[in-house]
Parts: structure tokens; sequence; C-alpha cells
């Protein structure tokens, strides 16, 4: 398998039933932005072109895998949050790397899909352990403060769409063991989650499960 194939079934393993995913390279030329789209980042250096033009394509193809095609000539907008615009009964989630872009796509909004991807290379800045606070893992195979920094973004990504709130690292409690993790949000929801190593990333993966 490819290392975008390997990330892929990574994320298969770990997801639960509901969801469907995808995973682009980032550059790849079958990744191209309709007019709409490619104006939104007319203004952006190429690197970040080829992020969104690879998102558009990763969020097109779980959509489609999740049993509700996008029209192929309708540009996926942005939101004011940033979010993608898509149509209702849809609920996605999107991340990159330097390399590659995961998308999560739902026609069940009810599971709240969160994704984060993360280079198993990645050094978090001084400090941060603090910050991403409190934590409590018994994990091994990856530094605590980079998988806790990944589960703690995919659970801020499966509550936002839903509170639209900007939480920090400390409004979450993260307790992971073995290769699950669960979160409790201050209203009473648990986001609960898995992650995987594939290719030199750390694969983080969250829902509602309450």
């Amino acid at each position: 398998m490819t290392a975008q194939q390997e990330i892929e079934a990574a994320a298969r393993r770990i997801m639960p039933p509901g969801l469907a995913c995808a995973v682009e390279e980032i550059g790849d030329p079958a990744a191209r932005l309709l007019p709409l789209e490619a104006k939104a980042v007319a203004c952006a250096v190429p690197k970040r072109q080829a992020e969104f033009a690879a998102g558009r394509l990763a969020i097109r193809r779980a959509c489609a895998r999740a049993g509700m095609a996008l029209p192929a000539l309708q540009p996926i907008g942005i939101l004011p949050d940033r979010r993608p615009d898509l149509p209702p009964g849809l609920a996605v989630s999107l991340s990159h790397s330097a390399r590659f872009c995961v998308a999560l796509a739902t026609r069940d909004t009810r599971l709240m899909p969160g994704v984060d991807l993360e280079p198993m290379a990645a050094r978090l800045p001084e400090g941060m352990a603090e910050i991403i606070a409190p934590f409590r893992i018994s994990a091994e195979g990856v530094p605590d403060e980079l998988l806790c920094f990944c589960a703690k973004e995919a659970v801020y990504k499966s509550q936002f769409p839903q509170s639209l709130q900007m939480l920090d690292f400390s409004d979450l409690a993260l307790v992971v063991r073995g290769r699950r993790f669960r979160a409790q949000l201050g209203c009473g929801a648990v986001i609960s989650g898995r992650w995987e190593i594939a290719e030199g990333h750390l694969l983080a993966i969250s829902w509602r499960s309450r």
C-alpha cells in the first residue's frame, strides 16, 4: 500500500460505524479547485493553496463514501468560523500535516466527528506540556505531550460545530488508556476516541459517545 492508503486504513481501523474517511496527498494534481474555491485562497502562498485543494478533494471523497456525494460543480465555501460550508445533514472534520490531508464525514450529525493528524517527529513548543494539561495517560510508543495535543485537537473539533466555543486545552480533561481516550465537556457530553500510528504520523479520531 502507498503511504496515503496506510493512513486511510489506519483511520478505518479506529473510527466507529457511521463514519467515512478519505486521505489525500498534498500537491496531488487531481486536487483541483473550482473557481469560487480558488478565489477564497487566491492571496495565499502556494503551500496553503495546495493544502486547501487537498482538503476540498478529501471532503468530497469522504462525503461520497458516507453516501452523500456533493455536486461536482458545487463549490465548498468557507463559513465565517473557517469551517467548510456544506449542506445540512452532513458533519465533517478535517486535518492535515505537511504531507497529507485527512477528512471524516457522516450523515449522523450526532456523532460529532473530530480528527487530528500530527507528524511523529513534531516537537511541541517549550512549555506546551503545561498548556495542554490536564491529562492522564497510560500508553506506550508515543510522547505523552504529543499524544495529548493530538487527542485534544480532535476533541476540540468534535465539540466546536455544536458549541461554537473556543475552548482552551485546560477546559478539556483528557484520559488516555492504551489506544483509547476520553474527555468530558462542561455540558456533560462525553467525547470518546482512538489513536493510531501510521506512516510516521499520529492519528486521533474522536466522536460523541453520549
